[in-house]
């Protein structure tokens, strides 16, 4: 028969054992959700070419210009549509970036490709995504590449709200929720795992 202090040892390693394996399940949960996050998701990443007042002020015109011209001009009901879509208007991405930059009395060169490439955690309004590797219209303007970028989402359109946009419950409340463990376990794993190469898919 064992002794108290046996059994109070054993009943210890048994909850220590049960915590680590709901611990594990909870990560692992945490990881597919990113993962599914990352699958349902195009981003945006424009790349001014200095920090210069001038450059950053036209990066938000040209931000401005691209998520009008997706609004009305993309017809996606899925990522894949959308991907899709981008892939085949990359030349529009480019004449509607030149245009805005032509209205301000700049002449620059724009460059427009679809790319899978790593982001870190960003916070939008009302949630933020996970860090992670997603597939991005990427907008180089000029050729320094240096300026502060800016990061958006075109679809679904979590530019302007960061809620609501994805098809399932899990998805939505890793966006929409606190900004807590979960998003630093996906922070830390995709810190250890994921490649930080530039991967171009088009353009």
């Amino acid at each position: 028969m064992l002794s108290r202090r046996k059994m109070e040892a054993l009943c210890a390693s048994l909850l220590f054992c049960l915590l680590l394996s709901l611990g594990a399940g909870w990560a692992q949960s945490q990881l597919t959700i990113a993962d599914q996050l990352a699958a349902d998701t195009l981003r945006l990443h424009i790349r001014a070419d200095t920090n210069s007042a001038r450059d950053q002020s036209a990066k938000l015109a040209v931000r401005d210009a691209v998520l009008a011209l997706t609004d009305e001009a993309c017809p996606a009901d899925s990522r894949a549509d959308a991907r899709a879509w981008a892939a085949e208007n990359l030349v529009r991405f480019e004449l509607t970036a030149r245009q805005t930059l032509a209205a301000l009395g700049i002449r620059a060169p724009v460059k427009a490709c679809l790319v899978n490439m790593y982001f870190p955690t960003r916070r939008y309004d009302g949630g933020a995504l996970p860090a992670g590797r997603y597939d991005a219209v990427r907008l180089d303007i000029g050729t320094r590449r240096a300026g502060r970028n800016w990061w958006c989402v075109l679809y679904p359109g979590l530019c302007r709200s960061a809620c609501g946009g994805y098809d399932t419950p899990a998805e939505n409340d890793l966006v929409c929720g606190e900004y807590i463990v979960r998003f630093r376990f996906v922070e830390w794993w995709d810190g250890l795992t994921a490649p930080r190469e530039d991967v171009v898919l088009a353009g």
